[in-house]
């Protein structure tokens, strides 16, 4: 027998064998789907932009009161968590369309009508209603749409979010927000027509018998992006604010430019990287940690101020982009509802709620020392959230979906090509890895397991499917080779 040793130099090189498969590869963006990323572009970005406390501008009203957006945005988190345990998968289309119809009318008696009870009530209605859109499109966000399209979708949301957001901040005529607030809303709500109930009937009824098995370390991710959603959005967003009304608008800016900064620097690290998630997830946690810690300073030396806020911006609006990112990409691999119905409390009501709080109760203290004991603590925190990110890499690489998430699409429907020769699921990925041109070296660091032990793998799955070279390896599994290039 040929032992997998000797191919070493004939290896193929890892970028020929991938680059057609990479995520970002835009050539995987399917024209039946527009619909579903479109919407989540433009009516994410309205919904964060325009009706969330996270963007808020503690110096200047837009279209919703400051008041009214905390009011808003804590009644859709809700109203969120509520209808994810309600709409089941083949109601998207119908639950979206009665919930569009209600935030056209409540928006509608918002902006024409001057009453200030009117306008809370339709304002209340209309969050309520925009629960049920934002489940509603979830569903066929993580269950229509490839890897590829959720993360131009989500990327393109929060590129949007900055973009508005900053055009707010420094415009001055109120009647130009309204118009643009309008426009956006209808638009992406417009998109909703264009949505299809057999493509989910059709997705529902594919048989998936190599669905992977589910297993409980993976609701780490909750606790992970909880963490978050409460340090990111939330004390961040309450400290941002103090030091706004401090220094000037120009805070708002560099954040802002920040999170631009942040969507490019996603898409970058998912070109050329291996194991994003991780490098996402301590960036984001690192950036925002020393962000804080610039925060407890800038009383003392001001030129502080530009990478405290171009830094908070740059890891919250990672933050987010990975959250829904990889919400989307575990809830495919196991199909699991479960799992986002969880996610979506969990991050929602327990994250975004408590977020809201702590940020709200940090703005009204006012005063640097709160926010300088606040990101003090913040930052310890997330010290102890960077010690067990070897444990999180573990749990998500071992699980699969980590690599996974760096692919076009999930590959529970080649499992098949492997489990019929019995491989077993470390041989699997050490086989998958192989076939992309991987040498014995570049899995033992990839996958984090000694170089002995990988060969031990290699000599196994020559063994259980009796060949002899890596020739022969290409040869047996060349459908599976073609299925994802």
């Amino acid at each position: 027998m040929e032992y997998p040793m000797s191919q070493e130099k004939n290896e193929l090189k890892p970028a020929e064998a991938e680059v057609n498969y990479n995520v970002v590869n835009l050539k995987w963006l399917r024209r039946q789907n527009l619909p579903y990323v479109l919407i989540w572009i433009l009516y994410y970005a309205w919904i964060i932009a325009f009706a969330t406390w996270w963007t808020a501008s503690p110096l200047t009203e837009n279209v919703f009161s400051t008041q009214l957006r905390e009011l808003m945005h804590s009644i859709t988190l809700v109203s969120s968590a509520a209808f994810v345990f309600i709409i089941r998968k083949e109601w998207f289309v119908k639950t979206a369309r009665i919930g569009a119809v209600l935030i056209i009318i409540g928006m509608s008696v918002f902006f024409t009508v001057p009453n200030a009870n009117v306008q809370t009530l339709s304002a209340v209605i209309s969050s309520i209603a925009m629960g049920c859109v934002n489940i509603s499109i979830l569903i066929p966000y993580v269950f229509l749409l490839n890897n590829t399209e959720k993360l131009y979708a989500v990327v393109g949301s929060n590129l949007l979010i900055q973009l508005l957001s900053l055009f707010l901040e420094l415009n001055t005529q109120r009647s130009i927000e309204w118009v643009l607030s309008a426009v956006i809303l209808a638009v992406s709500l417009g998109t909703i027509a264009f949505f299809r109930k057999n493509d989910i009937v059709e997705y529902i009824h594919v048989p998936k018998p190599d669905q992977p098995h589910f297993q409980r370390r993976i609701y780490l991710s909750l606790l992970f992006n909880c963490a978050v959603a409460i340090l990111c959005k939330g004390v961040g967003k309450g400290i941002l604010n103090v030091v706004a009304e401090t220094v000037g608008a120009s805070v708002l800016t560099w954040y802002y430019i920040g999170g631009l900064a942040g969507c490019l620097l996603y898409v970058l690290i998912y070109t050329f990287t291996r194991k994003a998630y991780i490098w996402l997830g301590n960036m984001t946690f690192a950036s925002v940690a020393i962000s804080f810690m610039l925060n407890a300073f800038l009383d003392h030396i001001p030129g502080l101020t530009v990478p405290f806020a171009a830094l908070l911006g740059l890891g919250s609006t990672m933050g987010m982009i990975n959250m829904y990112y990889i919400l989307g990409v575990i809830g495919k691999k196991y199909d699991s509802m479960r799992y986002v119905r969880l996610y979506i409390l969990f991050i929602g009501v327990f994250g975004g709620g408590s977020g809201i709080a702590v940020g709200t109760l940090i703005s009204m203290g006012g005063t640097l020392e709160l926010s300088v004991f606040a990101s003090i603590f913040s930052v310890v925190v997330m010290i102890a959230f960077m010690f067990i990110s070897p444990i999180m890499e573990r749990a998500e690489y071992v699980n699969v979906w980590g690599l996974d998430s760096q692919q076009a699409e999930v590959d529970n429907e080649q499992l098949h090509a492997f489990q019929k020769y019995r491989l077993s699921r470390r041989e699997i990925q050490v086989c998958k890895l192989l076939l992309q041109g991987y040498t014995m070296r570049q899995i033992s660091g990839i996958l984090s397991i000694a170089y002995p032990t990988v060969n031990t793998y290699c000599t196994s799955i020559y063994r259980k499917t009796k060949i002899n070279s890596r020739t022969e390896l290409l040869q047996i599994f060349k459908d599976y080779i073609n299925n994802v290039r």
